[in-house]
């Protein structure tokens, strides 16, 4: 078990604005509470819109829940921190999306990259400039190669490490999350933190329990579907 840390979920889907959740809100949050977690990221498909509920739901329940975007570009998706206007899902280049989030000094990262069922960047991650950081470990993935290949390329390109569940519903949150050595309080706290490279990618190991991922053979212990 970690100690004087901040777990957060980095990736997480609600029912409101992500029809193909089935997890509201408020039971992602006892969710995240049970798993251990000190925050939650809701990343949505093509949407901010649970902004304001969720501003709301900090003020009532004092949680925090950050809010960013899982992206559809025309080559795949990207979750993105620091927008609050959004393009056109499925038209837009990878490297207009993410030369617009450079541009409003947000953070942005490959989500599920090398899925292999679609919709990550997959061969176009190289190609890209401007991109901070890869999903490493995502609890979607079926398959644990696919998590396996995006912390290697990772590692080759010098980009950020980033992890999360992926949740869709209350039984996925904190799968995996990221651990940060400081408090976070908000969108751009969450941002620079990212930025400044000191997240690290953690594994659940049980109720209230997580574990970084250090070594490449140790991540094979690790199922790739939750």
């Amino acid at each position: 078990m970690l100690l004087s840390a901040m777990f957060i979920d980095m990736h997480t889907h609600e029912e409101l604005f992500s029809p193909c959740s089935v997890m509201r809100l408020e039971e992602a949050v006892v969710a995240a509470r049970y798993a251990g977690l000190d925050g939650l990221c809701v990343t949505d498909h093509n949407s901010t819109d649970i902004r304001a509920v969720a501003a709301d739901y900090l003020r009532r329940e004092d949680f925090p829940v950050f809010v960013g975007v899982e992206f559809s570009t025309a080559q795949g998706d990207i979750v993105a921190f620091g927008l609050e206007e959004l393009p056109e899902p499925w038209l837009t280049p990878a490297q207009t999306f993410i030369d617009l989030v450079n541009d409003r000094e947000g953070f942005c990262f490959a989500a599920h990259p090398f899925r292999s069922y679609g919709g990550g960047l997959d061969r176009f991650t190289d190609k890209l400039t401007g991109l901070h950081g890869l999903e490493t470990f995502n609890g979607g993935n079926i398959y644990q190669e696919d998590n396996l290949r995006a912390a290697r390329v990772c590692r080759r390109l010098g980009l950020i490490p980033v992890a999360g569940s992926d949740a869709h519903c209350v039984e996925n949150v904190g799968t995996y999350a990221t651990w940060f050595p400081q408090n976070i309080t908000s969108e751009r706290e969450l941002i620079l933190a990212l930025l400044s490279g000191q997240g690290r990618p953690v594994h659940k190991t049980g109720k209230s329990a997580y574990a970084f991922i250090k070594e490449e053979p140790e991540y094979k212990k690790f199922p790739g579907s939750f």
